[in-house]
């Protein structure tokens, strides 16, 4: 919860546009990276105190069959391509250092924050199905208040449902990898490509909306996969 208070009034000193986010370096500095950034370094300060950075960091062991790992790399080539759509042209330090700190601040902040602590949360008092459920559920709810800062209406429940096949995606990674590392890394990478494309006026990977369907498929897969074993159990 702090580390929404702070991305939000973030949000609101800093006047925030949500579709003109990714406009420049300047609006990337101010709308995606430092509000980002604040909210980390509160949840720096809390996990420390808690002492959950194992807990939040690693599982106790990997989950899944070795053929969900085409999930990830099918995730990293459409990322990769994201990048070779922008126009380096274009490309400012500036622009490259705010883009490269605010998906650090996304690809640690929501992922800390969904699949991270709230996982730990969650697994102390729910089976392993409905960990995931939820966690993607309130991934998800994250970007509703965008509608509050210029998103339109009506893009909203499809924004929320991309979100909730790919926060899907991130969770199984996770669980195949052992580590909430992975996720944090293509969340970030996921959220700058998208971004640098958008300032410098390149072009998309055309392979852009083919990520929500594959998260979903092989998220679904996985957990029919793993619906008969022994659920994850994490002390806090």
């Amino acid at each position: 919860m702090g580390y929404l208070i702070i991305f939000f009034c973030t949000w609101i000193v800093n006047r925030v546009d949500y579709n003109r986010i990714g406009e420049s370096a300047e609006t990337i500095k101010l709308w995606y990276a430092l509000p980002t950034l604040f909210g980390c370094a509160f949840l720096v300060v809390a996990i420390s105190v808690l002492g959950w950075w194992r807990l939040v960091l690693f599982d106790q062991s990997k989950s899944g069959p070795k053929w969900v790992w085409i999930l990830p790399i099918a995730i990293a080539g459409i990322i990769l391509n994201n990048f070779l759509g922008v126009q380096f042209s274009k490309l400012s330090f500036e622009l490259l250092l705010w883009s490269t700190l605010g998906g650090i601040g996304v690809g640690f902040g929501e992922e800390m924050i969904t699949r991270g602590s709230m996982i730990v949360g969650l697994r102390s008092r729910f089976p392993e199905s409905k960990v995931w459920l939820i966690s993607t559920l309130l991934f998800s709810a994250l970007h509703v208040p965008n509608i509050l800062f210029g998103l339109p209406l009506l893009n909203m429940p499809v924004q929320v449902l991309a979100t909730f096949m790919f926060g899907s995606g991130l969770y199984v990674i996770r669980r195949i990898s052992g580590t909430l590392i992975l996720s944090m890394i293509l969340h970030g990478l996921w959220d700058s490509s998208l971004c640098l494309s958008d300032a410098t006026g390149g072009a998309s990977s055309a392979f852009l909306g083919a990520v929500y369907p594959i998260a979903i498929i092989f998220s679904i897969a996985f957990l029919l996969k793993n619906r008969n074993s022994n659920n994850l159990r994490q002390s806090t």
